[in-house]
């Protein structure tokens, strides 16, 4: 919840702070309940801002998109207005979908120290889930009720990171004495998988796993909610949830003795009067643990593969350095140290997914050592070559790393040995520009310029062929060769340096794919 949103003349800073409060218990009442839940405010005299909308993950959400932030006029809503301006608890049903199917909406104000009213909790359920819900078990629904009472006084305390409530979860309910009153098909399913194929609705929760009582009984005794993990033996994995119920003041007594009746047996074990009972969540995570297991692997596995690919390119261009050394011909020296140098610019990239393959690239840092490479191996002893990198950080997919930086390294190779050749010094310059969906490199230098009549496609040269191939076929981009100033001729009439510039543009591929768009049935 955005603070800056809500903030105003009519809310003081603890106000502020009991909504903060409330906010977490939103989102797991909504997933019980199977409803959109919104906390709405006042926002000036006849709006209400929303100022925070807790989405269910057990059921299609009514709304297309978080609603967090959104405005509505009192006519919009009035069961809201009412609620936060004439302390009124109401329900009514509304045609909201675009199909016309209806929803039933139910609010609760909430009141702060002062018992005034400072917001209003709406609970939005299609109609469809509401009919469901009025066919659940008494017992279930009265829990449920007392969940949005508990979210609306802030009295659920979450912990860090709850798995939540999703709709392949089952649920069932314990009453105080940790007797079970009521268990969703799901739930009844997932202990019949273990061998508890009887009716445990009127038992004792003893009956079930030794871990559920365990885990009832420290959420119950703590008073707050708890989630366990457990691991059993045959290497199922099960996560437990347990939200401690307090039912509203002057409604349980009575709820007790009804009970009663049909578990005298029963000895009371919990003497706290605050915990009326409890719901308990239960979330198979066997197969979602064991995937993440099996991937783990896999990829411990390809980066090992990446480190001693990376270290054997290593090998592989020292030999053929070594070689060079010994060639008698200066030109098969230059295509051996030509060779070396497209082998480690492959190296790198192999280095950096050997850290972590899923992880996009920044190709400036592969671009400054395959800088750094060039220098040493391409410059001939004596040369002073100066090469400048600029630009932003940019990441792109493995893929695409690999192509762009066997580009920037033929085309400082082309810069260092035809651009500059038989000089002393020169420079170089290499740019990386971020143009949103678009990648711009440019390697310039400033020798002596293209060749009287150069054709970039008729170019027998290996290291263009090789750059142009790449751009095209695996950047899906262009190339760019051209003269960076026009010819200038001097007193003594020698040409002077005019210089070359290459500009390769490509479109960025997506990284990953995160999420996908949520469904829904409609739109409020």
């Amino acid at each position: 919840m955005d603070t800056r949103i809500i903030q105003g003349p009519t809310l003081t800073e603890r106000d502020i702070a009991l909504l903060h409060r409330l906010e977490p218990g939103l989102f797991i009442t909504a997933d019980v309940s199977r409803a959109d839940i919104m906390l709405c405010c006042l926002h000036g005299r006849e709006q209400i801002l929303v100022a925070q909308h807790a989405r269910p993950r057990s059921i299609s959400s009514i709304y297309l998109k978080d609603a967090t932030g959104r405005l509505f006029s009192a006519v919009e809503q009035p069961l809201v207005f009412h609620a936060l301006t004439e302390d009124r608890i109401g329900s009514r049903r509304k045609q909201v979908l675009s199909s016309g199917a209806p929803i039933i909406q139910q609010v609760f104000p909430i009141h702060n120290a002062a018992n005034r009213v400072i917001a209003a909790m709406l609970v939005e359920t299609n109609m469809i889930e509401f009919e469901r819900h009025r066919r659940r078990d008494k017992p279930f629904r009265r829990a449920v009720h007392w969940l949005q009472e508990m979210s609306v006084r802030g009295e659920i305390e979450i912990p860090d990171k709850l798995v939540g409530f999703g709709s392949l979860d089952g649920i069932y309910l314990v009453d105080e004495q940790s007797c079970i009153r009521y268990m969703s098909g799901i739930a009844t399913n997932l202990y019949r998988s273990i061998g508890l194929v009887k009716d445990m609705r009127g038992r004792h929760i003893s009956g079930l796993e030794e871990i559920d009582e365990k885990v009832v009984d420290q959420a119950m005794q703590a008073n707050r909610c708890v989630e366990h993990r457990h691991e059993s033996p045959d290497g199922r994995i099960w996560v437990r949830t347990v939200i401690p119920l307090r039912a509203p003041a002057g409604s349980w007594p009575r709820v007790r003795r009804q009970w009663a009746r049909y578990t005298p047996w029963i000895k009371p074990i919990y003497k706290l009067p605050h915990v009326d009972g409890a719901l308990v969540i239960v979330h198979n995570a066997t197969e979602r643990v064991q995937r993440e297991r099996e991937l783990n692997v896999k990829s411990a596995m390809i980066q090992e593969v990446h480190h001693r690919v990376k270290n054997n390119l290593q090998t592989i261009a020292a030999i053929l350095r070594i070689q060079a050394r010994r060639c008698e011909s200066s030109e098969a020296q230059q295509h051996l140290t030509d060779a070396v140098n497209r082998i480690l610019s492959m190296s790198v990239i192999h280095e950096y997914l050997s850290q972590d393959e899923h992880q996009p690239i920044n190709i400036r840092d592969v671009c400054q050592r395959v800088v750094g490479q060039a220098q040493q191996v391409a410059v001939n002893p004596g040369q002073q070559v100066n090469i400048t990198l600029a630009g932003p950080n940019i990441r792109l997919p493995a893929g695409q790393a690999t192509a762009a930086a066997l580009v920037v390294n033929e085309l400082l190779l082309n810069a260092i040995e035809h651009g500059l050749q038989d000089r002393q010094q020169g420079q170089i310059a290499l740019t990386l520009q971020d143009l949103g969906d678009i990648v711009q490199i440019d390697v310039e230098d400033d020798g002596l310029g293209l060749p009287d009549g150069f054709n970039l496609g008729a170019s027998r040269s290996l290291g263009l062929q090789i750059t142009r191939t790449l751009v095209t076929d695996d950047l899906k981009g262009e190339i760019i060769i051209e003269p960076v100033h026009a010819s200038v001729t001097t007193e003594n009439g020698h040409v002077a340096a005019q210089g070359t510039r290459a500009r390769v543009i490509f479109p960025k591929r997506p990284i990953q794919v995160t999420e996908s768009s949520p469904v829904s049935d409609g739109s409020a």
